[in-house]
């Protein structure tokens, strides 16, 4: 992704010369931005990785989705003591900013937004850190729960049509023999069974709303004892259970109770939680894996993850078994 085209689309921002640091391709290309004045913002062009070929991806490109996500992080960060991505406004009152170049078949939207200080966490979060991340969820869903949303507000839902898309493309890993079709077939039952799951719950204002939904090792930041939230852009509507099997793939299943002792410190949890928050946690887990089935460098470590999952994970489900909390 050309630098110049960055530097192009700053201007509608009036933000000239300034120092571009490219940070990566995946949903969004990404840049670090830092002015000559000495601020920082993180600029987004909403073009990158295509993950499938039915159009499932547009959804997130879509220059309403776009400003939906934006409103909502500037209600957050306006609202509410956390430190989020706060939005830049164009030169023309707009979060989101159409451009159009000879390198891309259609105009693209980009949106910039200030940067958020801190650093990642290397290796596994503390118990601490596991359970400040648990406090940050449900101030996020205590925030969305209670805000109102604004006329034409447009963002994807979480739900059963996005998950039957994830294990479609999944297919794609049997197909160059990363890995077995007996392990995909485990994961196509266990998503059939997650499918009716979901189906089957009803969505209330205390169970349905706003959620990041890839809050993450990657997508978040300390800085001193404050977790910061970053990447909104898979936020949309969702259970918030859901929200929560998402961000616990990666925290080690010993410290996870820590999660919940957090997130039950500013908000309740329903009583039968570990069997809804299992179900949600196979679901996302088909997605992630989705999503990394279109990047061939994560294929050698997918070969990998898909039968540990299967073993651990799917099988105890597919028999009644809770897992959550075993390593």
């Amino acid at each position: 992704m050309n630098a110049e085209i960055a530097q192009t689309v700053l201007i509608y921002y009036d933000i000239f010369n300034a120092q571009l640091t490219f940070l990566g391709q995946s949903q969004n290309t990404t840049f670090r931005v830092e002015s000559p004045t000495g601020d920082r913002f993180l600029l987004r062009l909403h073009v990158g990785i295509e993950i499938a070929s039915d159009g499932f991806d547009d959804i997130w490109r879509k220059a309403s989705a776009i400003e939906s996500e934006l409103l909502w992080l500037n209600a957050i960060a306006n609202q509410t003591n956390l430190t989020v991505p706060q939005p830049v406004q164009n030169s023309l009152g707009k979060y989101s900013t159409s451009f159009a170049s000879a390198e891309f078949e259609y105009p693209i939207s980009c949106s910039l937004l200030r940067w958020v200080e801190g650093e990642h966490v290397e290796g596994e979060p503390t118990a601490q850190q596991v359970r400040q991340l648990g406090v940050l969820m449900a101030q996020l869903h205590q925030h969305a729960s209670n805000w109102l949303l604004p006329p034409g507000f447009d963002r994807p839902s979480h739900d059963v049509e996005q998950l039957k898309s994830a294990i479609s493309q999944l297919g794609v890993l049997v197909q160059n023999g990363t890995i077995s079709i007996d392990d995909y077939q485990v994961f196509q039952k266990a998503t059939v069974q997650v499918q009716e799951f979901i189906s089957s719950l009803q969505q209330t204002p205390d169970t349905w709303g706003l959620i990041h939904a890839d809050l993450h090792q990657g997508n978040y930041v300390l800085y001193g004892e404050e977790v910061r939230p970053i990447d909104f852009s898979r936020c949309g509507f969702g259970f918030y259970l859901y929200d929560i099997g998402e961000s616990l793939g990666d925290i080690e299943a010993s410290r996870r109770s820590h999660f919940f002792e957090g997130y039950a410190s500013i908000r309740s949890i329903p009583a039968d939680y570990q069997s809804i928050v299992e179900a949600f946690f196979i679901g996302a887990t088909v997605e992630n894996f989705a999503f990394l089935s279109a990047k061939p460098q994560e294929h050698e470590w997918l070969s990998r993850a898909v039968p540990y999952v299967v073993k651990n994970h799917l099988h105890p489900y597919l028999s009644g078994r809770n897992f959550l909390f075993e390593n």
